[in-house]
């Protein structure tokens, strides 16, 4: 029995682009001085999401780079680090990297 992995590929590429538009909303309302607990725990679970996903479908490229954005978010989410300015702006760019990274896999274009 052959089993078609593009329809779940479709799927990948659907959910992890809810999970970036997620990651960016809650990105942009993150209180900085104060940040709520269950916001940076929200942008973790995307962003492991999307890289679990990513190297399931074997876009190691994108699972790599994700992998780096949520270390970042593991140490913000366990209070090991305190949110800034500069660390928003650059999950936000992030963020921007691996969206055109999805669209580049889901074109099958190089990422």
């Amino acid at each position: 029995m052959s089993f078609d992995m593009g329809q779940f590929t479709q799927v990948f590429f659907d959910e992890a682009k809810e999970h970036l538009a997620t990651i960016e909303e809650v990105l942009l309302k993150l209180n900085v001085d104060a940040p709520d607990l269950e916001d940076l725990n929200a942008i973790f679970r995307a962003a492991h999401s999307i890289k679990g996903g990513a190297g399931t479908f074997g876009f190691a490229d994108m699972a790599e780079f994700t992998h780096v954005m949520e270390t970042l978010l593991d140490r913000l989410r366990k209070q090991e680090l305190g949110v800034t300015v500069p660390m928003v702006d650059a999950l936000l760019e992030a963020n921007d990297v691996i969206r055109a990274m999805l669209e580049a896999h889901q074109s099958g274009e190089e990422a």
